[in-house]
Formats: C-alpha cells, sequence, structure tokens
C-alpha cells in the first residue's frame, strides 16, 4: 500500500510542479514579450524584452553552476520528515505565494521608470528561482529516497510523469478560458496575468503538499552509506567519476536544447504564423491524451523491450515529427506531428529520470559515496541550463521576427516565418539526432546492470560489516 501512497501522493505534486514550471518557462515569456512593455514604443518594447529574456538566461546560467552546492546541502538535512520532504513544503510555500508578481509591470513602472523596473525585477526573480532549483531539487530527489528498485521506480516515476504530462498540459488548455474570465475579455490585461499565475501557485502549492506529506523515504543499509559523512567535494568527485551519468547528461543536453526551443516557439507559431490562437487549446488536449496513453504503457514496453530500445524508438519517433513540423504549416499537420512528439517525449523523460535514479548507485558503487540529491540535481541542472538558453533565443528570435508587442499574424513576412522555423523545428530536428547517436553509443546502464549493482553494493556493505 505504501508503493500506491508514494506514487499517488507523487504524481499530485508533479502535477502541481509541472503546471508551475509550464507558467515559469513559456507563458511567462509570452508575457513578458506581449504585454509587460506594451505600452512603450515599438524600439523600446523591442529593447526591454531582449535585456529581460538576458536577465532571465544569466540568472538561469549562474543559478545551475549552484545546483551541486544546493543538491549537497539538501543530501545533509536531517529531520524527522527526511531529507527532501521539509525543502518540498517550504519552497512550495515561498513560490505558490510570490511568483505571481513576476506578472506585473509593477503599477506601470515597466515603461514609466524602465532602469528601476529591471533592478527590481532582478532581484525577484532571482530570489524565487533559487526557492525553485531547491524545490526541484528536492522533489526529484525524493524518487530514489523511495525505493532501491528499479521497477518500483519506474511504477513511481510512471505517477509521476502522469501527474507531470497533465500539469503541464491543463495550462495549455485552459490558457486563454482563464485569462479571459480574469481579464473580463478576450484582450488579455495585466490584471489578468497575475490572477492566472496566483491560480497555478495556488495548485502547486497543494500539489507540494501532497509530495511532502503524502510520501514517506525508505532506510536501508545502502542508503545510509556514509549518510552522515559525505563532504562536498565526495559529492564531486561521485559526479565526476560517473561516466554513465556524464554521458547520459550529454545526450540529453543536446536533445533538450533542440526541444525546449520547440516548446517555448510553439504558442508563437500558433499566435503568429499559423493565426490560429484558438487552436492553441488543442494542443494541450493532444498533449494530455497522448501523454497519458505514452506514460501508462510505459511499464509494458520496458517488460519487453528495455528502457534502451524505449529511448531509441521514441527518438525515431520524435525525428519524424520533426520533418512533418518542418514541411508544414496547416493546423491539421501540426497537431498530427504534436501527435507524434507528445507520444514519444514522454518515454524519453522515462528514460532519462530511471537512468539518472538509477546513476545514484552506480555512482555509490564506483566511488564508495552515496550522494542521492547532488545526483538527481543533474537532470533539473540539464533542463535549466536548456531553459536557460531557449529562454534567452526566444526573446532574440521573437524580436528579430517581429512577434513582441503588439503584433499580428498579418505583419509577419515570409523572411521572419523561415528565421522562426529554422531555430523551431529545423535545428532542433538535428539535436535530437545527435542525443540519439550519443545516448546508443555511449549510455550501458539498463535495468540488469543496475540490479547487479545494488547486490553488490549490498554485498560489500554487509562483509564490511562483518570484517568490523
Amino acid at each position: 500500500m505504501s508503493k500506491w501512497k508514494n506514487t499517488i501522493c507523487y504524481g499530485l505534486g508533479a502535477f502541481g510542479h509541472d503546471s508551475f514550471y509550464g507558467i515559469l518557462n513559456t507563458y511567462m515569456l509570452m508575457f513578458i514579450t506581449s504585454l509587460m512593455f506594451s505600452n512603450g514604443s515599438k524600439s523600446y518594447t523591442t529593447k526591454m524584452v531582449a535585456i529581460v529574456t538576458m536577465i532571465l538566461m544569466v540568472i538561469r546560467i549562474i543559478e545551475l553552476v549552484l545546483d551541486p552546492f544546493i543538491g549537497s546541502m539538501i543530501d545533509k538535512t536531517d529531520s524527522k520528515w527526511g531529507k527532501y520532504r521539509p525543502w518540498i513544503f517550504g519552497t512550495g510555500l515561498v513560490l505558490g505565494i510570490g511568483s505571481p508578481f513576476l506578472f506585473t509591470t509593477m503599477g506601470g513602472m515597466s515603461t514609466n521608470n524602465g532602469g528601476l523596473f529591471l533592478v527590481l525585477f532582478t532581484i525577484l526573480f532571482l530570489a524565487l528561482y533559487l526557492v525553485y532549483a531547491f524545490k526541484d531539487i528536492s522533489f526529484w530527489g525524493l524518487l530514489p529516497a523511495m525505493s532501491l528498485s528499479s521497477d518500483d521506480r519506474g511504477f513511481t516515476a510512471t505517477g509521476a510523469r502522469i501527474g507531470s504530462t497533465l500539469g503541464g498540459n491543463i495550462i495549455t488548455v485552459v490558457y486563454a478560458s482563464l485569462l479571459t474570465f480574469f481579464s473580463g475579455s478576450k484582450n488579455f490585461t495585466v490584471h489578468g496575468w497575475f490572477m492566472f499565475a496566483l491560480t497555478i501557485g495556488i495548485v502547486e502549492l497543494i500539489g507540494s503538499c501532497f509530495a511532502a506529506f503524502g510520501t514517506k523515504e525508505k532506510d536501508s543499509v545502502v542508503t545510509e552509506q556514509n549518510a552522515e559523512k559525505i563532504t562536498l567535494k565526495q559529492v564531486f568527485h561521485t559526479l565526476f567519476h560517473n561516466d554513465q551519468l556524464l554521458w547520459m547528461s550529454l545526450s540529453y543536453i543536446i536533445y533538450c536544447l533542440g526541444t525546449s526551443t520547440t516548446n517555448n516557439f510553439l504558442l508563437y507559431y500558433f499566435r503568429y504564423v499559423l493565426n490560429a490562437q484558438s487552436s492553441w487549446a488543442l494542443v494541450g488536449w493532444v498533449g494530455m491524451v497522448t501523454g497519458f496513453i505514452s506514460i501508462i504503457s510505459y511499464p509494458t514496453l520496458a517488460k519487453y523491450f528495455g528502457r534502451r530500445k524505449i529511448m531509441v524508438g521514441a527518438l525515431c519517433v520524435e525525428l519524424i515529427a520533426f520533418v512533418i513540423f518542418s514541411f508544414t504549416q496547416t493546423v491539421t499537420m501540426t497537431l498530427v506531428a504534436q501527435v507524434l512528439y507528445t507520444l514519444a517525449n514522454p518515454l524519453v523523460f522515462m528514460v532519462l529520470l530511471l537512468t539518472i535514479a538509477d546513476c545514484v548507485e552506480y555512482g555509490q558503487w564506483k566511488t564508495g559515496h552515496r550522494s542521492e540529491a547532488a545526483t538527481s540535481a543533474v537532470r533539473p541542472m540539464l533542463d535549466k541550463f536548456c531553459g536557460a538558453v531557449t529562454t534567452g533565443l526566444t526573446g532574440i528570435i521573437a524580436g528579430l521576427a517581429g512577434m513582441t508587442g503588439n503584433a499580428t499574424a498579418a505583419s509577419i513576412s515570409t523572411h521572419d516565418i523561415l528565421i522562426f522555423k529554422s531555430f523551431c523545428f529545423y535545428i532542433p530536428f538535428f539535436c535530437i539526432l545527435i542525443g540519439m547517436i550519443i545516448f546508443i553509443a555511449k549510455v550501458k546502464l539498463d535495468e540488469k546492470m543496475h540490479k547487479d549493482i545494488v547486490d553488490k553494493i549490498a554485498q560489500n556493505i554487509k562483509a564490511e560489516d562483518s570484517n568490523n
């Protein structure tokens, strides 16, 4: 029963966590480029959008360097709730209350006093993003702490990914409706954006409560090895001597740079190229349905094919999706490509999540030191690096393609569309292809190899205890 309780509560936590990630990574960019500086001239808006998106990129890159230190701090946490759950609740509370204030013009200061606005916005975003870093690392670090079994981790990760898929896509479904409701019209307002963000913040906080109070970490001789004496130096030693973690990371970061760009730009594609923002909700429905089908099929696929074949198959499907994206400019075919993409993408994430979780024991076996949070921090760190780079690109490319301020689909030229599609579809195709080649050539850690490693660690610890 504890496995089911962990899975359900963790899945609800993931629902809130990915709902929040959606507004932080995609919808805040739309607010910044379309409304934050819309009362200024076109040149002022373009300049300020570029500055703000570069600020976001720099903060994210600086913060991700801190992730191993944050992971080390979390690893050293000792409370009756365990390592992770106090952080999940505390950071969830701060984010739920504070994040909506990013979706404001600070009383018109964004155009009346741009310099002061930039200073205050930078301080607020930096503080909240550091809090988010603690939340993200502690949340995903909880997964390997709940069980040592690859099968159990796969079961719980399936629940988490279902929650993530539903949470991330529900925002797409309700985006226009909620903004219209809170704005009082189809012309979105700053107040509408603030209330939209507040609603998602509350959802994130509720999910944090489920994850913090409804899950339980598991103690064993394996998880307790070096639990009290691991140092920051040993954390870095564990990470940099974990070749499977490093190869998986390299494969994923190249892949993620491509797909994150597409994810950020897809709303722009519907609004400015297809002139079909009213159809945007369909992307959310497609994502929820296909994502749910994809995730619930993972345990069966893993049983018959294993993680490596699932990963390669999913990446091949994504390549087909990007070929369709690249050579079509209709809503129908774009949705067909989106179906293929959202069927495959959750499977890629599942393989990544479980491989990195298993890298905890792989690193422990190679170095003799266990670091759950610091190892688990690598995946959020990769996502945040990709998010940082693509955030900067989004502001710059949106400006180059004329997709800022009061722009409409009618004002976008053929040349603008070519620039846009190059970054949205063409380059990501090659990123996915390169990531797949690295994975096939270098990532060898699968379910059987992990089970053998866990058995060896347990035997070594028992032998040491017998000798002492």
